[in-house]
Parts: C-alpha cells; structure tokens; sequence
C-alpha cells in the first residue's frame, strides 16, 4: 500500500489524477459509487448495464472514472478505458473497437494489455475440460488431442450465436501456432481478431477474409465476453471518457454517426446482448445542452436525459449529474492528502498544517478564482502538496506564517486545470 500512496502523492505534485488509490482521497461521491457497485452487482448475474456521468470540467469525471476502475478490478472484471480522441474516435466503431480491445487490462497484471492473457486462459480451460471428457491428454496422443480442441472451440463459440468461421479459424490458428512456437503466427491471430490490419498472405494462414467491421463486431464482442466470463472473471467494463469531444467533429454526419454508434451501443445493452458488460460514460454538461451535442441527434437524446434535481437526485436514471467540487469537499480531501503525506514521509503533518491554515487556504484559493471555485481541485492541490512538501524538508517552514497566496500561485493552479485530465492507461 506505501507504494500507492506515495503515487497518489507523486500524481497530485504533477497536477494528475492518480492511476491507482482514488479510494483514499474520495470526498463527496460515495452515493455515486454505491449506485455504480449496485449496477456491477447486477451485471455479474449476466445482465448488462450503463451509465453517463456528466459534469463540467473540475467536477471530478477522470477522478470518478478512475474511481469506478479501481472498484471493478476489485471485484475479479476485466476493465478496458478509452478516451474519446482523434486517435480513438467514436464516429469510426472500428477503430474504437481495436482501442477497446488494446485497452484490456486484469487487476494481475495492469500494464500489460490483456487480451492475449485471456484468450490463452480460455483455451487452457478448454484443454482441461477436453481431458476430463475425452480422457486424453497432448502428451498422449497430440493429433486426437487437437482435433478434440477444434471441435470444443467451435461448440464454445456457437453458445455466443452465428460467429462468422473466421473468428473461430483464427482462435484455432492461434492455438495451432502456440503449439508450434510460431510466434508471429500467433501475434497475428490476436492481431486480426483485436481488429489489427494485417496482410493477405497472413490472412490466407489464420484461415480468416475480412476485418472487423460494425456488422460482425457485437459478435466478437460476445464472444469475448464469453471468454472472460469461462475463464473466472466476473465481466467487462468500457470505460469510455470525454464522449464530448464528438462536438468538435467539423461535420454533422460525422457526429451523427459517433451518436448512431453510442445508441447502438445503448440499446444492445438494453436488450442485454452483452452480458456481463458494464459501459461507463463520461461528458460535460455541454455535451448534454449544446446544438451539437446530444440534442443534435434525438434518438440518444431521448435514452439518456434526465432533469436536474439538485434536492432529490434519482442515481438510479441512465444519466448521473456530478455536483461540483466545493469549499467542503476541498477541505476534506486536504486533509486526507496531508494524512497520507505524512505515511509516505513518515512526518506528522498535523503540527504545521493545521485544520484553520487548510481552510484558510482554501478560502484564499477560491476567493482567489472569483469567490468559488471555477476549475478543479488539481491546481489548488499541487499547490497544497508543495507546501507539504516544504513542511516536511524545513525545520524552519511553517506555513501558517511564511505562506502567501499570490498571483503567480493562481495562475500555476490555472494552468494546472488547462490540461485536460484524461483516465491514466496503465
């Protein structure tokens, strides 16, 4: 634990939202999160389920999106976080498609992308089973051996519906090329089905034509769900963040066709065609109310908006609003970064950074943005951990006396804020 929260520290120093630990510094959601947990507990009895959380910038969506991928490795599911870029668009389903699949990662292992992990402790389960039914093994008769894996690997498939026999040619492929140590031949394969482009003369040795396309690509998803689920997870979550970056697409087709993918999406999940999937969603207040967000393309307008209710917030509806960060909440999550400083360097904070400096301070930060804050809590905490920082290093540093808020203090918290946040990718 000492290595995460010194990372958490580490995180907040640069201006980031920590990759690992956000359950130690959470202020203010945990309703949100309450719903979200119910939610996974509904998805892992088979079911599918979404999300949107919408908040404006600052009010905490990378925080809670890394938030909810913390929760979900800790509950044995495969997470799998995308932001919505030029580089993973969701007007283009087979691009996305490949960034979700490249995004795979298990709570073993959460910097090495986990598809090909998956896919070999699948076939290591089907290798079990056929030795327990057929009652051979590879070392007893290897040519048997295989053909029983082929016939297993497509009886598997087919309780996922139709796939199309290049998918089951390419597991095959895989497997044949592991067993021979053809490494490229195998990389391939995974390649091909990740949705990677790869050659013809490739593509005539996996035994596959085609690509992944939006006709084929629910059917591999579920197939890999099915996979997951065999191989001892509990599911799949998609995180999918800044989905507002779609009204910045120059054409109105272009974000017709991001909106189109999102309901597709949206009305699978409905009618649980992915089961043990989870989607998150993550957007500004814009995306909800500007002529080319949502409003521009009713069909997904309709699924998703809510009306606001500051008093009596229903978490339950499709769409969560995150309230915004506030004077309390800063001051809160203050003081447990300052416990969690003192862990790391083995100090005890307390005595030079008092509960009336931190609320002083906030009070100066916020006045400092026009009497509330109008950006993040990521400035005004790299702020927060150098004077810590400071505390701990100088015998002669105390803040409540040497500390002053200036100028050149508010615009290194703004241009803390003016770097967009993105959820880490391990």
């Amino acid at each position: 634990m000492s290595e995460v929260l010194k990372d958490i520290i580490n995180a907040l120093r640069n201006g980031t939202v920590p990759a690992e630990g956000t359950e130690y510094i959470a202020v203010g959601i945990d309703d949100e999160l309450k719903e979200i947990e119910s939610q996974l507990e509904y998805v892992r009895k088979d079911k599918s389920a979404f999300k949107f959380i919408i908040g404006d910038y600052g009010s905490g969506k990378t925080f809670f999106s890394t938030a909810v991928r913390e929760m979900a490795f800790s509950k044995n599911f495969v997470v799998s976080s995308v932001v919505i870029s030029s580089e993973a668009p969701l007007h283009n389903f087979e691009e996305l498609y490949r960034k979700i699949m490249g995004g795979l990662r298990v709570a073993d292992n959460k910097k090495i992308p986990a598809f090909s992990v998956i896919l070999e402790e699948w076939l290591l389960d089907l290798e079990d089973k056929v030795s327990a039914i057929e009652g051979i093994s590879p070392e007893d008769n290897e040519e048997e051996f295989k053909k029983a894996m082929n016939k297993k690997i497509n009886e598997e498939l087919l309780v996922v519906g139709s796939i199309a026999s290049s998918f089951a040619n390419a597991i095959r492929a895989f497997y044949d090329a592991k067993y021979k140590g053809d490494t490229i031949l195998a990389q391939a394969a995974v390649g091909w089905l990740k949705g990677e482009n790869i050659g013809i003369e490739i593509k005539r040795k996996l035994g596959v034509t085609g690509s992944v396309k939006r006709e084929n690509s629910f059917e591999f998803f579920r197939a890999l769900l099915h996979m997951i689920k065999s191989t001892g997870y509990e599911g799949l979550v998609i995180i999918l963040d800044e989905v507002e970056t779609v009204q910045k697409l120059p054409r109105k087709d272009m974000r017709d066709q991001a909106y189109e993918n999102l309901r597709l999406f949206i009305d699978e999940t409905d009618r649980n065609g992915f089961p043990n999937c989870y989607f998150l969603y993550t957007g500004t207040d814009e995306l909800m109310e500007s002529e080319k967000g949502f409003k521009s393309y009713e069909p997904i307008y309709q699924r998703v908006k809510v009306e606001k209710d500051d008093k009596h917030r229903n978490l339950r509806q499709p769409l969560i609003y995150l309230e915004k960060f506030n004077n309390d909440k800063l001051i809160q999550v203050s003081k447990k970064v300052k416990q969690i400083h003192g862990q790391v360097y083995n100090w005890s904070p307390d005595l030079k950074i008092t509960e009336h400096f931190i609320e002083k301070l906030v009070k100066e930060v916020t006045s400092g943005f026009g009497g509330e804050i109008r950006v993040g809590p990521r400035g005004y905490l790299r702020v927060f951990v150098d004077i810590l920082d400071k505390a701990q290093m100088y015998d002669d540093y105390i803040p409540e006396e040497q500390f002053k808020f200036n100028d050149e203090l508010i615009n290194k918290a703004v241009e803390v804020e003016k770097e967009t946040a993105h959820i880490v990718n391990f």
